[in-house]
């Protein structure tokens, strides 16, 4: 009985998240993915970006995982007030194997705003596209029970193929303002729009089911308290459909190292999202790296089988810095070679 409770939950879940996006709890971590306007918004040339999410482990023995990464460009071809990026997400499912990959890319541009010093506006927009599909033979229908069990060898009627996948286009658009002095003083908040076109990810033609826009504001700042301190509140809202999202918290960084040639600091933070769950967050900056973790504990309904357990994601950011050219020295030879 436990089995088929669990394989009613996980099915829900999974075709629940059909029509919604797939997100992180560390969105601090994933610039791109949190708002396309933050594409090539960083100090150096080339920035590389990865993230992974496991969850629902503690009620699945197949939990749900997700993985991210993407690389972004500041001033292609040095055209500096451009970035240009490409991110990349795939989502499992549990149990029934289904799975959305979507490939994006992204172009950003930043514009001073009159004579205001240290403001500046980011716009950005991303197309791409997702595929979804479903491994039907992974579930159980209500046929397959034999009037003791259920009977893995029983075809189901309910269903005669072995999946489906479905292929669509997708767009997106951001925009971001932010005061910016340094890294150590910086404040800002924007607001981003995805699947604007509303893409069809149905799997038969007998219905519709399309992925409804997602309405996100982003807030990050940076404050400097001591000379060694900063707190860094940050918070996002995801707005779909029927459904809601507020995450809202922050960190404190203790910079072991101030120097511009090898800066290091360590980071501690918490966020709750709004009737879910608590999120605690380390993090580990050396000089162009950074690394990262986070735990969810859960505290919504689902709590008596989850036992407080959530998710896990993993993050790791480098940047390559500014590639000098090499000055060519022009050596005069002595007259009498």
């Amino acid at each position: 009985m436990s089995r088929i409770i669990a394989n009613i939950f996980l099915i829900s879940i999974a075709f629940l998240a059909k029509s919604q996006d797939v997100h992180f709890s560390e969105f601090w971590a994933t610039p791109m993915f949190s708002n396309p306007a933050l594409t090539g918004h960083f100090e150096g040339t080339y920035r590389f970006n990865g993230i992974i999410r496991n969850q629902w482990s503690s009620v699945s023995s197949e939990p749900f995982q997700t993985f991210g990464g993407g690389i972004d460009m500041n001033a292609p071809f040095n055209v500096k007030p451009f970035g240009v990026g490409l991110f990349i997400t795939t989502d499992n499912a549990g149990l029934s194997a289904l799975t959305s990959t979507e490939v994006q890319g992204m172009i950003a541009g930043r514009f001073k705003l009159g004579n205001l010093e240290n403001i500046k506006l980011h716009l950005g927009a991303k197309g791409g596209i997702i595929q979804h599909s479903i491994d039907y033979s992974k579930l159980n229908f209500g046929d397959q029970f034999n009037g003791i069990r259920f009977d893995r060898n029983l075809i189901s009627g309910d269903l005669t193929n072995g999946g489906a996948s479905t292929l669509v286009l997708n767009f997106g658009a951001g925009s971001f303002l932010e005061r910016r002095i340094n890294e150590r003083q910086r404040i800002g908040i924007g607001y981003s729009l995805y699947n604007i076109n509303q893409p069809d990810m149905n799997f038969t033609n007998s219905f519709e089911a399309r992925i409804a826009m997602r309405h996100n504001i982003l807030f990050l700042s940076s404050l400097r308290m001591l000379d060694k301190w900063d707190f860094m509140p940050s918070a996002q809202l995801n707005l779909q459909g029927k459904q809601n999202e507020l995450v809202f918290g922050g960190a404190f960084r203790y910079h072991l190292n101030t120097g511009p040639m090898n800066p290091q600091a360590v980071r501690l933070g918490a966020w709750t999202r709004a009737g879910d769950a608590i999120n605690i967050a380390v993090g580990l900056d050396l000089n162009n790296l950074y690394i990262g973790g986070s735990y969810d504990i859960n505290y919504s309904t689902l709590q008596p089988a989850s036992g407080y357990r959530g998710a896990w994601e993993a993050s790791v950011v480098y940047i390559i810095p500014t590639v000098r050219e090499k000055v060519k020295r022009l050596r005069q030879c002595p007259d009498y070679l």
